[in-house]
C-alpha cells in the first residue's frame, strides 16, 4: 500500500469542515500512476480480513459524498474506495484539454485508484450515472481487473436530453461565463434558483434536498471549473462509445434503475443491458418501481442490500 494511504479507515461519521464550509468525511490525498491526485475515501478492515473490494465512482457533476447514504451500508461487509474523479469533487484535472476527461482517461484513473491501493486481485465497480459509464469502459478494457459490475442510473445509449445540450458548439464558453458568476457573491440567489432548477430533474421525483443543493453551490462557488469539466465528459460521444464497447464486458452485471428516471430514460441502460446478454455476457436489469434518477439517496437501504446481495453471493 502506498505510504500515502492512512492506516486507519476514515469514518463517515467523523466529519470536519473546509475552509469554505463544504462537509467532507475524512478523506485523503491519493496519488496516482496516471500522473494526477485524487480525494479518496477508503473503509477497509483494520484487521487484514480478506473481504469484497469495491470502487464506487460518482455521477457528472457530483463527488464521492454522493455516496454518504450507500458507504455505512456497505463497509460492514465489504472494503471500499470512493473518488471524486479528476475534474470533480476535490480532485483537479491534468490538463483543460476535453481529451483528459474522456471515458478511456477516467478508467484509466479508476484502476490506478485501485492499484493505489493494491488491490491487484479483482474488484467490484459500483458506478452511478456517469460514474456507470467510467465503470463499463474500465471493464471492458480491463477484464482481468473486474470482478463485477453495479451500474445505479447509468449512463447508457442513446445519448441523453442534458449531454446533447452539453455537447452543442458554445457549451464550454457557457460554462466558463457562468463559472465567473458563481465567484462573485452578488449573482448568488440567481444562481442558487438557477441550480435548483437544474437539479429537478436529477432528484425528480423527488424533491431536491436543501443540503445537496447547498452543497452544490459552495463546491461550485469554490471551484467554478467544475462546470467546464461537466461539458467536457459529454463529449466525444460517449453513449456511442459505451454501446460499441458493451460486448466486451465479460463479468457479471447487475443495472438498478429507476423506473421515474427523468434524467436517464431506462431504455438508455437497457440497450446496454442487451448488448451484454446478445454478446454472451451476463447481466440483469432491475427496475426500482417509483424511483428516480438519485436511488443512491433515497433509496439508499434497497439499493445497499442488492449490492451486498451481488457482491457476497
Amino acid at each position: 500500500m502506498d505510504e500515502c494511504i492512512e492506516r486507519k479507515p476514515p469514518n463517515f461519521a467523523s466529519q470536519h469542515m473546509s475552509s469554505s464550509g463544504l462537509v467532507y468525511a475524512d478523506t485523503i490525498r491519493l496519488s496516482l500512476a496516471t500522473g494526477t491526485e485524487v480525494q479518496a475515501l477508503v473503509r477497509v478492515e483494520a484487521n487484514g480480513t480478506e473481504r469484497p473490494k469495491c470502487l464506487l465512482l460518482h455521477g457528472n457533476p457530483g463527488s464521492l459524498l454522493d455516496w454518504q447514504h450507500i458507504v455505512p451500508r456497505l463497509s460492514q461487509a465489504v472494503d471500499i474506495l470512493a473518488i471524486d474523479m479528476p475534474g470533480f469533487g476535490r480532485s483537479t484535472r491534468l490538463s483543460h484539454n476535453a481529451e483528459c476527461l474522456n471515458l478511456d482517461r477516467l478508467a484509466e484513473h479508476a484502476i490506478a485508484a485501485a492499484d493505489a491501493l493494491s488491490w491487484h486481485e479483482p474488484f467490484f465497480l459500483i458506478g452511478h450515472s456517469h460514474g456507470g459509464g467510467v465503470a463499463q469502459t474500465a471493464a471492458a478494457r480491463y477484464p482481468e481487473r473486474v470482478a463485477g459490475l453495479v451500474l445505479i442510473g447509468t449512463l447508457g445509449a442513446p445519448v441523453h436530453g442534458s449531454y446533447r445540450l452539453l455537447s452543442l458548439p458554445g457549451a464550454t464558453t457557457i460554462a466558463r461565463l457562468v463559472g465567473r458568476m458563481f465567484r462573485s457573491n452578488r449573482f448568488r440567489p440567481l444562481l442558487r434558483k438557477i441550480l435548483r432548477g437544474v437539479m429537478r430533474d436529477i432528484f425528480s421525483p423527488e424533491p431536491v434536498p436543501t443540503d445537496a443543493l447547498d452543497r452544490e453551490l459552495i463546491l461550485l462557488s469554490e471551484r467554478p471549473e467544475i462546470l467546464v469539466s461537466m461539458v467536457h465528459v459529454a463529449l466525444g460521444r460517449p453513449s456511442a462509445r459505451l454501446f460499441d464497447s458493451a460486448p466486451n464486458i465479460r463479468c457479471s452485471t447487475l443495472f438498478l434503475h429507476g423506473q421515474q428516471d427523468a434524467l436517464v430514460p431506462a431504455r438508455c441502460a437497457k440497450s446496454i443491458h442487451h448488448r451484454i446478454l446478445n454478446a454472451g455476457g451476463q447481466s440483469e436489469f432491475r427496475l426500482v418501481p417509483g424511483a428516480g434518477h438519485m436511488l443512491i439517496e433515497y433509496q439508499a437501504t434497497e439499493i445497499a442490500q442488492l449490492i451486498l446481495r451481488t457482491l457476497t453471493h
